[in-house]
């Protein structure tokens, strides 16, 4: 940062140092310089109209203090510290600053915000007021904007299914986050369009509130509240995870699929390989299900680095931000939340999953996971409603199913930390030519 310029001194003296005419004076005085005829250099004071009787002349230092009499005697003007000027010049810069921070921050709210304004959940579903600043309940989605799988009925359909379904409750007050996975084919019945698939993934791209009508579904199938949502379009994955200059995340197995591979173990990725590494579930026995546990490897690496990240960090992600991330909340509340977010301990972070039947079911030819609503509602007393009255039953559609429901599979993120610090230095595996895993 360049030195502020020191003002410049300005001389409000007269240039040689002599004072003016005194105020008082009771005639002009004129200086005039002696002429030849004179026979003397000397000066002649001569006085006009109003003259007073003729008196020995005094000296004008004498005269002075008569004309200024009962007037303040101007002190001489103080210098400015350079310290102070520094410190004025700092403060103002500070202003400067500031000013076009907040400018900024409100052009990045806006932004982010929902075309045609920022429309706010049904305060129906939103938290009891009681508990208004202690806690938060936001619902995240990833949305897959493939173009190329036509989800919209149109090769230049923008829309796509929300793929990743996330219930976040914040608990501001203990400093706890509960994360809840609800798995993309989860059956929600009929009362929502699904476009025949009968599936969760459908509701946000086939209703007109979009991602309000799915976090109302929500809302009323597992008697959760909802105070905001926050979109991100998948696509924008590869772009983060390369301007942090790759994120280290822990595989726990080995992965190969259509070319790509990653070994067991801490590996630095790239965009591609976080992108394979979350999109497979092709090499998987319970396909999605297994997916949704490799994911939290993610997220924990995600989370690590984001408690790293430096300002110049952030100003490489706001373009992404703008460009993929959609949500109704207000900017006070994204900031708060996000200050909040970390200063919460990686052990007090915990993620499960809705536990669902493991036979495949089908809607409409379409396959499906159907809820097991019994430990889904020990789930969410234990863990989301714990701060408030827990409820008697859930509104979750079923139909027949067989065997086993899923495990909830409850981890801690100190858990994954733990696992990730286990393995040692970090590698890089294979990962060339990633694909979606699709």
């Amino acid at each position: 940062m360049n030195e502020p310029k020191q003002p410049r001194k300005l001389n409000t003296g007269s240039a040689s140092g002599r004072s003016s005419a005194p105020s008082g004076s009771t005639g002009r005085r004129i200086n005039r310089g002696g002429s030849p005829a004179s026979g003397s250099g000397q000066q002649r004071t001569v006085y006009h109209a109003s003259e007073q009787p003729r008196r020995q002349a005094q000296p004008q230092r004498q005269a002075q203090p008569a004309a200024h009499q009962g007037q303040p005697r101007r002190r001489p003007k103080k210098k400015k510290s350079p310290l102070k000027i520094a410190l004025i010049s700092l403060l103002t810069l500070v202003a400067v600053v500031c000013v076009g921070l907040f400018g900024l921050y409100q052009w990045v709210v806006h932004s982010i915000s929902p075309e045609g304004g920022t429309p706010s959940l049904s305060e129906l579903i939103n938290t009891p007021s009681e508990f208004k600043g202690d806690v938060v309940n936001i619902l995240v989605c990833g949305i897959d904007k493939d173009e190329t799988r036509n989800y919209g009925g149109s090769s230049s359909s923008n829309d796509g299914m929300t793929d990743m379904i996330m219930y976040v409750n914040f608990n501001v007050k203990e400093k706890k986050i509960n994360m809840l996975q609800i798995p993309r084919d989860t059956y929600v019945g009929e009362e929502y369009k699904t476009g025949g698939t009968g599936k969760i993934n459908a509701v946000a791209l086939r209703n007109e509130g979009g991602i309000a009508d799915l976090a109302k579904l929500i809302s009323e199938q597992y008697k959760l509240p909802i105070d905001y949502y926050v979109t991100i379009d998948m696509q924008s994955l590869r772009e983060i995870v390369d301007l942090f200059g790759g994120i280290e995340v822990y595989v726990p197995e080995y992965m190969e699929y259509d070319g790509s591979i990653l070994y067991p173990g801490l590996q630095t990725m790239d965009g591609n390989a976080v992108e394979f590494f979350v999109r497979n579930r092709k090499t998987y026995a319970q396909g999605d299900i297994k997916r949704l546990d490799m994911q939290r490897y993610f997220y924990q690496g995600l989370f690590a680095r984001i408690r790293t990240a430096t300002v110049w960090d952030i100003a490489k992600l706001t373009p992404v931000a703008l460009k993929y991330v959609t949500t109704d909340m207000p900017g006070d509340v994204l900031v708060s939340v996000g200050v909040s977010f970390l200063q919460v301990d990686s052990a007090n972070i915990m993620m499960c999953k809705v536990p669902t039947y493991s036979a495949a079911e089908y809607y409409n030819g379409n396959a499906i996971q159907v809820c097991d609503t019994e430990k889904t509602l020990d789930l969410i007393n234990t863990y989301f409603l714990s701060y408030t009255t827990p409820v008697d039953s859930l509104d979750v559609p079923t139909v027949a199913t067989s065997g086993s429901s899923t495990d909830p599979n409850v981890q801690y993120m100190g858990q994954l930390d733990t696992a990730a610090g286990d393995t040692g230095e970090s590698s890089t595996g294979d990962t060339s030519t990633a694909q979606s895993g699709e």
